[in-house]
């Protein structure tokens, strides 16, 4: 469920006021597929979209939902309004969200091959209906028509991601069976930091690091909502709510609310929530187990996971390495720990592959090339020894591929449309299905893996009843539970001859554990955590061993089984648990009626008056304005009603515009109606000129076609953008000659092809990448005008000298005649305008540039600063004419977090520019940069 509010920081309040900042929405701009025919079920208090071949998953929804809302806010005091929950459920990418403006939550309810305790629809549903909640609670009176991205940007303002998080996820864990709070494996980072001598502070726990293992702020917030629940009591939440929400604009209002309820801050709570785990911690640590024997990988200064280990026929060990300096890879290992690169992997859900001699199988995330709300998984296959890789499917929803041993087949789990699951096996040369076998009624089949000859498959079955282990006979096609259902968060069951070998936390701590004869033998004594299991030679056991600096490889003969762990290890939030007042609500048996839902008959929704036209994307050239905005539920349809005045030139904008993104091209329309002012040339005085105003209406009409993919570790995009317009000029204050009062339908044509390698966390630009976009301007429809604009421009990528250093090289041209003479659509090279420049006709820039280092600086409660950059540039142009740089350059910029706030990542640079140009008056020119990312 790692998922985050989908916010936009409104920096007008850090640039102009030098405030606290506000958030406000920014919209998904991802549809779901035009050929989706969507279904509704409405109640009292909710209302489900979805789409038709999801119905059976939706009834089952439907008949807990009451439960949940109950659950979710009853110890808030509030009743929840009502709202619609869009269930895309032809999106595979685990996730959901709830917003304001418009007010909706969207959950991605498609179960994958992420080991869970739980099912994970429900367990998603209770969680959002959690952020429902505090949303009726804290600025539930602030609603649209025309205040709903009021009421979230006052809600971000207020309230803390690491508390509305963490305080989900503690409901998520209070009210069901699961939840993540259960897990040793999701506090588990932590755990092994604290006990590791690991003493990082707050900040670096909230806003993240880029040197350090640290885990998502969700973590660090359950925990310290635990802690304040646990000695202040459960309606310690509802008193810091109520205690806010009638002063929402009072300064530092979380952490005076905070203070009144327990007495404490926010940093001082995680102070008590540290000190609290590390005594816990310290008690429940492991005494020694048997003997196992590090396996030796090559050192780095940052965590580095080396996932999923496993032998080929020839004893040679195979990892899914993953670090924060590249992107995820299968790598070979030699004795002495040194690698060698397989293969780069691109998105997964999972981190996963399988290995059979000289065959590797995985999954991989893919995306429709432009509906990015219907998604698949598909299954590569490499053979290592003629390096030749296939990809078997397409547009498939298979996960957890595994090899048989000796037939060329390959077994995938498949979720259907409807979410059901069966056993599906693939031909593995082709990827035609051979056969299926369907999952008992209601369970979700996760991680299958053949025994040694074949003829069974053991997996993880999840159901309302938990987890189990259900082994399927191929030949009699039967199902057995080998394992009965429990709450463990099982992993990676593998077959020991008739035994099965696994990953579960019996004993409060994940470790692998094996199934003999019905009885559960622990295996390791793992510190922190064990995971991944899989077979050495000579009866050895390969398996991965958690540290603070991330996955580690380790090995121990199965004879050594340990006797069970007798330490008790109650979850964290257990002293809370046993004070929770459970639902009156009971799950419904009956369907509910079900009707066709009509996007186009929803287009109009008008929820919220804005200070921004562009989503807060960007302030560049911002003029002071308000924008009434609609936008449909399914976010195919946007309107703006907007009105502003440039206090340059003391003129008004009005404007209408509405944007449709339902198919395959994307229309924007927008009218406008505006006063500008010009300048004319006196004819009664040579030489001088004079000022007129004049006003305008203009129509523009634009279409789009965005496309971009996936294909292993690339990414592609291209495209087509065409535009129009029609200008009308009138009311001039003077009467002038030549004045051109009309511009019919000049016409812009764009084609674009990106293709760039997948960064890394650590990589400032791809290491590898090649971008080229064309673009046309002219006037055909014009008679007394004429002209037209041709230009290329291209931006390539190459790795530097050290890994995550990167070389930029951009190049670009154009060709320009008439009304077009003067305009550049081509960038300028760094302090154009500082010097005497002719008319450009190209342009090239090289840069390079590298991370300086990484501090993770807490200066006070303003900044955070996470990094600092270092660039050097040298721009040319006209090349045709000179190939001296025109300007050249050194950089240094600052990423870095501000308040406390997870969002925007911030970066501030400034560049010292040298003019390599003798009518320049000042040869050095300091620029200075903001910018932001989500």
């Amino acid at each position: 469920m790692n998922k985050k509010l989908i916010i936009r920081i409104i920096l007008f309040n850090i640039l102009t006021l030098s405030s606290h900042y506000s958030f406000a929405q920014i919209f998904d701009n991802e549809q779901a597929h035009p050929a989706d025919k969507w279904r509704s079920i409405t109640t009292a208090n909710y209302r489900l979209l979805f789409p038709q071949e999801f119905e059976p998953a939706a009834q089952n929804l439907a008949k807990e939902l009451e439960t949940f809302i109950e659950s979710s806010s009853k110890d808030l005091g509030v009743i929840p309004k009502k709202i619609t929950l869009v269930l895309q459920g032809n999106h595979l990418n685990q996730n959901g969200y709830v917003q304001l403006a418009p007010r909706k939550s969207e959950m991605y309810p498609v179960p994958s091959s992420t080991a869970d305790n739980q099912e994970w629809l429900p367990n998603l549903a209770l969680h959002e209906m959690r952020h429902v909640a505090q949303f009726d609670k804290l600025t539930g009176k602030i609603k649209g028509p025309f205040f709903e991205q009021l009421a979230l940007a006052l809600y971000a303002l207020n309230l803390p991601a690491w508390y509305f998080e963490g305080d989900a996820v503690q409901v998520e864990t209070l009210y069901s069976q699961g939840g993540r709070g259960r897990l040793p494996s999701w506090e588990m980072p932590i755990r092994a930091n604290i006990l590791s001598g690991k003493n990082y502070g707050f900040s670096k726990y909230v806003l993240g690091s880029f040197r350090d293992n640290i885990p998502s702020y969700y973590t660090i917030g359950y925990l310290m909502n635990t802690y304040l629940t646990n000695n202040f009591g459960i309606d310690s939440q509802e008193k810091i709510l109520e205690n806010m929400r009638g002063k929402l604009v009072r300064p530092f209002n979380f952490q005076r609310s905070l203070q009144s309820v327990s007495g404490l801050n926010s940093k001082q709570l995680f102070t008590k929530t540290i000190q609290d785990l590390t005594a816990k911690w310290e008690h429940e640590r492991p005494v020694e187990g048997p003997p196992f024997a590090v396996i030796e990988t090559e050192k780095s200064r940052f965590p580095t996971d080396f996932l999923l280990p496993q032998y080929d026929t020839n004893n040679r060990l195979f990892v899914l390495k993953s670090s924060p300096q590249k992107v995820n890879e299968i790598v070979m290992l030699e004795e002495s720990g040194a690698e060698k690169t397989i293969h780069k992997t691109g998105i997964q859900i999972t981190p996963y592959f399988h290995l059979r001699g000289t065959e590797i199988v995985w999954d991989e995330y893919r995306k429709d090339a432009r509906f990015g709300k219907r998604t698949y998984n598909v299954i590569h296959i490499l053979d290592t020894k003629n390096k030749q890789l296939k990809t078997l499917t397409k547009g498939s929803r298979y996960y957890s591929p595994t090899l048989h041993p000796t037939k060329n087949e390959v077994a995938v789990v498949e979720v259907l449309h409807d979410n059901r699951s069966r056993i599906v096996i693939l031909n593995s040369k082709n990827g035609h299905v051979l056969d299926s076998l369907s999952a008992p009624n209601a369970t979700h089949i996760q991680q299958p893996r053949y025994n040694n000859i074949g003829d069974k498959l053991i997996c993880i079955a999840v159901s309302k009843a938990g987890t189990s282990l259900l082994e399927f006979d191929l030949t009699t096609r039967q199902s057995t539970v080998r394992l009965p259902a429990g709450n463990q968060q099982l992993e990676r069951p593998i077959y020991r001859n008739n035994d099965i070998v696994f990953k579960a936390h019996y004993n409060g701590i994940d470790n692998i554990y094996q199934l003999q004869n019905n009885q559960i033998q622990q295996v390791t004594q793992a510190t922190f955590g064990a995971f991944n299991p899989s077979l050495g030679p000579e009866e050895t056991l390969v398996y991965n061993n958690y540290a603070y600096d991330g996955y580690k490889l380790a090995s121990q003969k199965l004879n050594q089984i340990t006797d069970t762990d007798t330490v008790t290890r109650a979850i964290y939030i257990n002293k809370t648990l046993q004070t929770v007042t459970f639902p009156t609500a009971q799950p419904l048996s009956d369907d509910f009626p079900v009707k066709k839902y009509n996007p186009a008959a929803h287009l109009i929704n008008f929820h919220s008056l804005s200070i921004s036209g562009t989503n807060f994307e960007t302030f560049d050239n911002y003029i002071p304005g308000i924008f009434w905005l609609s936008n449909d539920l399914l976010n195919t349809t946007q309107i703006k009603l907007g009105y502003e005045f440039d206090t340059d030139i003391n003129k008004s904008i009005y404007s209408a515009e509405v944007s449709y993104r339902r198919f395959f091209p994307i229309f924007t329309a927008k009218y406008t109606n505006r006063g500008q002012v010009g300048n004319a040339v006196n004819s009664a005085k040579p030489g001088s000129t004079v000022m007129f105003d004049y006003k305008e209406h203009l129509v523009t009409f634009d279409m789009s076609l965005p496309f971009s993919i996936y294909r292993q570790n690339q990414v592609y995009s291209f495209g087509f953008n065409m535009g129009t317009s029609y200008t009308k000029r009138y009311n001039l204050s003077l009467d002038l000659k030549n004045f051109n009062d009309e511009i019919a339908f000049p016409l812009s044509y764009q084609v674009y092809f990106n293709r760039n390698n997948m960064r890394s966390k650590l990589d400032l630009l791809p290491r590898w990448g090649q971008n080229v976009s064309i673009t046309y301007r002219h006037l055909p429809f014009e008679n007394q005008i004429s002209g037209n604009i041709l230009s290329l421009r291209s931006n390539f990528y190459l790795p530097g000298l050290v890994t995550n250093h990167s070389i930029q090289a951009r190049f670009a041209l154009q060709r320009s005649t008439g009304r077009y003479q003067n305009s550049y659509d081509i960038p300028m090279v760094s302090g154009w305008g500082h010097f005497t420049s002719p008319i450009v006709h190209n342009t090239a820039m090289v840069n390079y540039r590298l991370p300086l280092f990484y501090p993770d600086w807490d200066l006070g409660s303003i900044f955070y600063i996470k990094r600092i950059q270092g660039l050097v540039f040298s721009d040319f142009q006209n090349i045709h004419q000179e190939v001296t740089p025109k300007s050249m350059g050194l950089g240094l910029s600052a990423d870095f977090n501000v308040f406390k706030y997870n969002l925007p990542d911030v970066n501030v640079g400034t560049k010292l520019t040298y003019l390599n140009d003798g009518s320049a008056s000042n040869k050095i020119v300091p620029t200075f940069t903001l910018s932001y990312t989500y």
